[in-house]
């Protein structure tokens, strides 16, 4: 039997996501204003900060209306936030001013050109920060065309009238404005800021909830930036919507101790918490039985894996260590999404076993296209990342002649949704380039051309082979440097996670090199000297076992200069810049 609800109107279409994320705040606010929101935890693990939505919502209100008195409606303001609860409400506050939040990583001596890149193509005359990090960053954009910036120190702020919510607040802003501007990694060019609209906010986060079957009582741990795509919109902005509480602490800390990030889930009992597949490397490479006693992780229901190369053997490593603290193999939920589609494209069934194929590695490298193989000589294994919401459409297309794929072949991915982004601000250019893909069949179908390449399999799963640029075609095979990496890192014991780079370049004399930049740890560059030479060589069987290739140099870099996004994911563009410009620190070549 059908049996009517008693739901508002604002009720109503927060559920059917057709509400700005702000008035779904003030929503909630008024609903129960004194449950908790967020829990900020320091780098012991230690609540540090909290929120309930009544604070978060007086906050963003002080914030916004400080902004009416400094800038105009549209104008980008500029975030320079350490992570923490402070941005979250600066962050609110521009939406509720009707500006335009810029989130920024914080700037330091090579990151300084990235932000006056960002400043000059977004045109932000107005930042705003907290007094340490102003002291931090004094200086930073003097002599730069930076340097007229109008600086707003969060902290003098005055605070609004402690009242609650006791009507029903809509906010002037259209569902078809930019809400903010999510900047890319920029490595080699300009960083391209994303306009992200209210409606894209609004409608992936409802896919989110509605794909993962997500509700109130869907507590979260987070870690991920608050300036990339998934630490915000599935971090900060998901727990609005759900009702839920979330617990937050610094990618610092996760990284540097991932059994804070264990504990945390454990003691809040959180159903939802992941990251790239490299975390889930750390958790089991710095795992500690004495920082983990007592955990208990059977309350774990759903854990992301994207943002990066999903490994199989990074999943069954991670189960077979965390079983016995009550993690279960259907908890993992690989997934795939970027900026230029808010966030979330693929991921699930949810609570499920995660999907994974063995694939001829010759024929895909070769053909492009997918036969199934059950010879572990010449396989390759891909895990799926999820199937699409009923929203969205993902199509496999040729990247030069724009075809659609048939199936079985492996090609660029390309998406159609309500929730692909706007384009890139002030880029018309990069716009039209990448937001803009139209099949050769004569449809008018707009397509958004994501640059990654795979496949949809026959049990309706995205497989992602790799990065269309970073692409390495030798000898007529296109070998994904994902792949030779993580060759490389399982050669030997005395390599980190995430602490290679491989590209190729063409030579004056028109042969290919394909190069391996290898960032050692403290330990590995004291003794480089007299392990250089039995590194390179069996890292060089290695790829040649594996792969069929050799490589033309493997050159070794200090600790801490392996360039990454924000994200953890490696930068080859880069790295392949610094090292044809002759820019790298070079201690073994």
């Amino acid at each position: 039997m059908l049996q009517k609800t008693k739901l508002t109107q604002l009720e109503i279409e927060t559920a059917v996501g057709a509400l700005p994320i702000q008035d779904t705040l003030a929503l909630r606010t008024w609903l129960h204003p004194n449950k908790k929101l967020f829990t900020f935890l320091d780098d012991e693990g230690m609540e540090d900060d909290r929120f309930t939505y009544l604070d978060l919502w007086q906050r963003a209100q002080s914030v916004a209306a400080y902004l009416s008195t400094r800038t105009a409606p549209g104008d980008r303001v500029l975030l320079f936030y350490p992570q923490g609860l402070d941005f979250i409400a600066a962050f609110f506050g521009c939406l509720l001013s009707n500006r335009i939040a810029v989130p920024l990583s914080l700037p330091n001596r090579r990151r300084v050109d990235k932000c006056v890149s960002i400043i000059v193509n977004c045109g932000a005359k107005v930042a705003m920060l907290p007094q340490k990090t102003y002291d931090k960053m004094e200086g930073s954009f003097d002599d730069t065309e930076a340097s007229d910036l109008d600086w707003i120190i969060s902290d003098d702020i005055p605070a609004a009238r402690l009242i609650a919510i006791d009507s029903v607040y809509r906010s002037s802003a259209s569902l078809d404005d930019v809400a903010f501007l999510q900047y890319t990694s920029g490595s080699t060019s300009t960083p391209k800021g994303v306009m992200v609209t209210h409606r894209n906010i609004a409608l992936n986060l409802q896919m989110m909830r509605d794909s993962w079957i997500l509700d109130a009582q869907t507590d979260m741990v987070f870690w991920q930036p608050h300036h990339h795509d998934m630490g915000l919109i599935m971090g900060q902005l998901l727990p609005i919507l759900l009702g839920n509480h979330t617990v937050i602490m610094s990618p610092n800390t996760a990284v540097r101790q991932p059994a804070i990030w264990l504990n945390a889930v454990s003691h809040y009992q959180a159903k939802l918490t992941g990251g790239p597949n490299f975390i889930y490397d750390l958790a089991s490479t710095r795992y500690s039985e004495e920082r983990l006693k007592g955990v208990d992780l059977s309350c774990w229901e759903i854990a992301p894996n994207g943002a990066d190369v999903v490994r199989q053997p990074t999943l069954e490593r991670f189960y077979s260590i965390y079983k016995k603290y009550g993690f279960r193999m259907e908890t993992f939920m690989p997934c795939y999404g970027l900026a230029e589609a808010t966030l979330f494209v693929t991921g699930g069934p949810t609570r499920q076993m995660p999907q994974h194929m063995e694939v001829d590695k010759k024929v895909l490298e070769n053909q492009r296209k997918v036969v199934h193989t059950e010879n572990p000589e010449v396989a390759r294994m891909l895990v799926g990342c999820g199937e699409p919401n009923w929203d969205v459409r993902v199509t496999i297309a040729d990247p030069d002649s724009c075809k659609e794929c048939e199936a079985g072949e492996v090609g660029e991915i390309w998406i159609n949704a309500r929730t692909v982004a706007a384009g890139y601000w002030n880029n018309p250019e990069a716009t039209q380039k990448t937001f803009h893909g139209m099949l050769s069949n004569g449809s008018d179908k707009r397509y958004l051309r994501t640059g990654d390449i795979g496949f949809i399999g026959d049990d309706s799963q995205l497989y992602i082979c790799g990065r269309l640029k970073d692409l390495i075609i030798c000898e007529g095979r296109n070998l994904h440097p994902e792949d030779i990496e993580y060759t490389i890192l399982n050669a030997t014991e005395k390599l980190k996670t995430q602490s290679c780079a491989v590209f190729s370049y063409d030579k004056d004399d028109h042969k290919q090199a394909i190069v391996a930049i290898i960032e050692t740890d403290r330990d590995l560059m004291r003794s480089l000297v007299e392990q250089a030479k039995e590194l390179r060589s069996t890292i060089g069987q290695s790829i040649t076992d594996e792969h069929g290739i050799g490589l033309s140099q493997i050159v070794f870099i200090p600790p801490a200069t392996l360039k990454k996004t924000t994200s953890g994911k490696v930068q080859r563009s880069l790295m392949k810049s610094l090292y044809l410009n002759g820019e790298l620190e070079i201690l073994q070549a």
